[in-house]
């Protein structure tokens, strides 16, 4: 495929369906912000970001999907992924001081959902080891499984095996 292909210029329809979705995205979250802001029993400060993060993911993912556009569909997994911490932080015994390793698990969740559009698995998996291996060590860490006289040099190990892993990869260039 060359790039010509891939890089069409979307034609109007693909733009407004897209527009007309984001804004009905907009729309939906603005009423029921409103909705619950009405009601008496409902902490608004536990709301917003989380309410606002899901729309602006769902507006992209919809985009990515009627665009066929895998940087868009990265970009929305990594607004859903956020959305869902602030959640889950917000409503379940795991707060922040639990969950933040899944901020730097994000990249890898939306490499996994990239991947299958792109058709880029290689690229795609390399990024999701990259940011999954330390997402988990720090998980476990955070959850109090290991601690950080073990987590913290398992990390500088990982960074040493990608560093050689990126050293023995790269192909010679004329330029060097």
């Amino acid at each position: 495929m060359t790039d010509e292909e891939k890089y069409k210029e979307i034609s109007r329809g693909r733009k407004l369906a897209s527009n007309v979705v984001a804004a009905a995205i907009l729309i939906a979250a603005g009423a029921l912000l409103l909705a619950l802001g009405m009601a008496t029993d409902v902490d608004m400060s536990k709301l917003v970001v989380p309410v606002v993060l899901t729309a602006i993911g769902l507006i992209l993912f919809v985009s990515a999907l009627i665009q066929f556009n895998t940087v868009t569909l990265y970009l929305s997994m990594l607004f859903l992924v956020c959305a869902a911490v602030s959640f889950v932080a917000h409503y379940s015994p795991a707060g922040y001081d639990k969950l933040w390793p899944t901020y730097i698990l994000a990249p890898a969740v939306a490499s996994l959902a990239t991947m299958f559009m792109s058709g880029e698995y290689k690229f795609h998996l390399r990024l999701i080891v990259l940011f999954a291996v330390p997402a988990i060590l720090l998980s476990l860490m955070s959850f109090g499984i290991a601690e950080m006289r073990v987590v913290i040099p398992a990390l500088i190990v990982f960074a040493g095996l990608a560093a050689l892993y990126v050293a023995l990869a790269v192909r010679g260039t004329t330029e060097e």
